[in-house]
């Protein structure tokens, strides 16, 4: 859902109207999203807990299951596409107000309003990206 998320945002948006049309498809998954990250964050927890509870011998080590790299990047990984999530909602904030302003409003609104939180989206997007190569060959980051 992350993904389709990010298509949506990733398209080629020319016109204002383009912005408030991709963002309220944007708005309409947002809502369950937040939901299947938050679960997905719980059980990542939960596993992790799990882990730690784990004695000496543990047997998930020898049949290659356990990845430790893995582990020791997912917390930042939750972290870093939680702070995408949030700017993303605000950035859907932020596009609704704009679709109530006149029409020669809406660019300097979108310029003063949309475009700071969108750069550091893109720079979050950038680091999940090397953050997430660490993962091993067949895990996911988003």
């Amino acid at each position: 859902m992350g993904g389709q998320i990010a298509e949506i945002k990733d398209a080629e948006l020319v016109s204002m109207n383009d912005y408030i049309s991709a963002y309220a498809q944007v708005e309409h998954l947002q809502s369950d999203y937040d939901q299947k990250l938050q679960k997905y964050s719980e059980l990542y927890s939960l596993a992790r807990k799990r882990d730690n509870d784990r004695g000496i011998f543990n047997v998930e080590c020898f049949h290659g299951k356990h990845h430790p790299e893995t582990c020791k990047n997912m917390t930042e990984i939750i972290d870093l596409v939680r702070q995408i999530n949030e700017l993303t909602k605000r950035q859907t904030s932020v596009i609704h107000a704009m679709a109530s302003l006149p029409e020669p409003e809406r660019v300097k609104f979108w310029h003063e309003q949309f475009a700071p939180p969108a750069a550091e989206e893109h720079a979050l997007r950038e680091k999940l990206q090397v953050v997430g190569q660490g993962t091993p060959p067949g895990g996911r980051v988003q």
